[in-house]
């Protein structure tokens, strides 16, 4: 334990208040660019999902604050959302993120965008500071075993980024970080493991919290010793334990943990992913198709050995079942948004294959754990032809990057048709490849979403 103090609350402050894109370097900036693409294409995935439409409907008339937790449900929905981050001792198991906050602070910068004066530049460097800072929270601390992320750090970064969009001081920088920490969700991992689609929800209310937190951060009155002692009863205590000041503020724009971070390739539970990039080594170049597939054996860690689940209800259900994501793979080459809709998760050659999915718990990739994640496959074909290969961990990790076209490309079929694609090509090219000059596509885009797709915002802005 390291106790937080007003100076460490003042760093973060002044960190927040003085970044700007030219400061920071270009690798770091490149991969921001990559990860903000990366989670609107999964929050616009999310909003083509039938119940995340059904809760816009029901928030219809609850404004500014109804819009935050529709975007916020949509963005995780897909569970391709990627930007975590874990404690550096590495000694938590099960193997979950701390910190998931660039879902968290997207709901945040969308509805400021929607208002035409928030240019992509802008977007992106407030983006950047508030994932920074969130990715921080999560390395600083350990998240209890038992809790999901969603919801636990992200609040603390969505405060940033609406203070910071809003032109606030170092000073009310600093109490809404801490006024955000103070509102954690701190749900069970249990939920979504089981399939509850309840999970998703969890974002959106971080992102909630995080604008109350920067409303509430405007007050100078708000007593900051108290404030630090909530977030290290909170976060040394009963929500994350092993607090660590120096991996929270040091090195603050020296040091930056987004590059310790991830994307995840495919639209499902992280752990998931080994067995999935084994699947595709062991079946590339050879070509086959679903139905030569006699069998499929995968020997992985326990915690994606437990994921089994055949009586598949929802998408969540779904994408935390190995053997569903592994027969959804292989009938379909894919696994992202439309992979999950509901007219896909009752398909008879997807059900059948994924029956024909045997998985085993490995004591020698448990072991390996949380260092690797390995997984092995052996794809049996009608042919009488064996099909192996072995992964140690996933594609997406700093070792092994996803390139700047499969990005790109993932958010492309996240979107599919919900957006228009000549607006779709316009926030492409200002995220990733701007030309120089102010733009607003992001903005525009964001008005149309919100305008046309997510009805609770009527219009009204943070």
């Amino acid at each position: 334990m390291s106790a937080l103090d007003r100076a460490n609350v003042a760093a973060i402050g002044d960190f927040a208040s003085a970044t700007r894109l030219a400061d920071v370097p270009a690798g770091v900036v490149a991969f921001a660019r990559l990860l903000l693409l990366d989670t609107l294409g999964a929050l616009l995935g999310g909003l083509r999902h039938p119940p995340v439409r059904e809760l816009a409907r029901g928030l219809a008339a609850s404004g500014p604050s109804g819009a935050l937790l529709v975007l916020g449900t949509a963005a995780t929905w897909l569970d391709a959302d990627s930007g975590g981050s874990f404690h550096p001792q590495g000694h938590r198991l099960p193997p979950v993120p701390t910190a998931h906050p660039a879902p968290h602070c997207l709901p945040v910068l969308l509805l400021a965008a929607a208002s035409g004066e928030v240019t992509d530049r802008r977007l992106l460097e407030v983006f950047l500071v508030a994932t920074e800072v969130g990715l921080r929270s999560g390395t600083a601390s350990s998240l209890r075993p038992g809790l999901h992320p969603h919801g636990v750090h992200g609040p603390s970064a969505a405060a940033l980024a609406a203070t910071l969009l809003r032109g606030g001081s170092p000073e009310e920088l600093g109490r809404a970080f801490l006024l955000g920490s103070a509102l954690p969700v701190a749900a069970t991992l249990a939920v979504p493991v089981h399939g509850g689609t309840v999970r998703n929800v969890w974002t959106g209310l971080g992102a909630c919290h995080g604008a109350l937190a920067a409303d509430l951060a405007r007050d100078p009155a708000v007593d900051e010793g108290d404030a630090i002692g909530v977030h290290t009863a909170l976060f040394d205590s009963a929500v994350c334990t092993d607090l660590s000041v120096e991996e929270l503020v040091g090195g603050l724009g020296r040091r930056w943990r987004l590059l310790d971070s991830y994307l995840k390739p495919y639209a499902c539970a992280r752990w998931i992913h080994p067995t999935l990039d084994a699947v595709q080594l062991a079946t590339a170049g050879s070509g086959t198709a679903a139905e030569d597939v006699l069998a499929v054996e995968v020997d992985t860690f326990a915690f994606a050995a437990g994921l089994t689940g055949l009586d598949i209800r929802s998408d969540m259900q779904a994408r935390f079942s190995l053997p569903y994501c592994v027969a959804t793979l292989l009938v379909d080459g894919t696994l992202d948004a439309g992979s999950f809709l509901p007219g896909q998760l009752a398909r008879r050659s997807v059900a059948e294959l994924a029956a024909r999915v045997r998985v085993r718990a490995d004591d020698a990739s448990s072991a390996a754990l949380p260092v690797e994640r390995p997984a092995r496959v052996a794809v049996r074909l009608r042919d009488g032809r064996t099909l192996r290969a072995e992964v140690r961990n996933a594609r997406g990790n700093p070792a092994s990057p996803l390139s700047g076209a499969e990005v790109e490309a993932k958010a492309r079929s996240n979107v599919a048709d919900l957006v228009d694609p000549t607006l779709l090509d316009a926030v492409v090219r200002d995220v990733l490849h701007p030309r120089g000059g102010d733009t607003w596509s992001t903005g525009l885009l964001a008005r149309t979403v919100l305008g046309e797709l997510v009805p609770a915002s009527g219009g009204a802005q943070l």
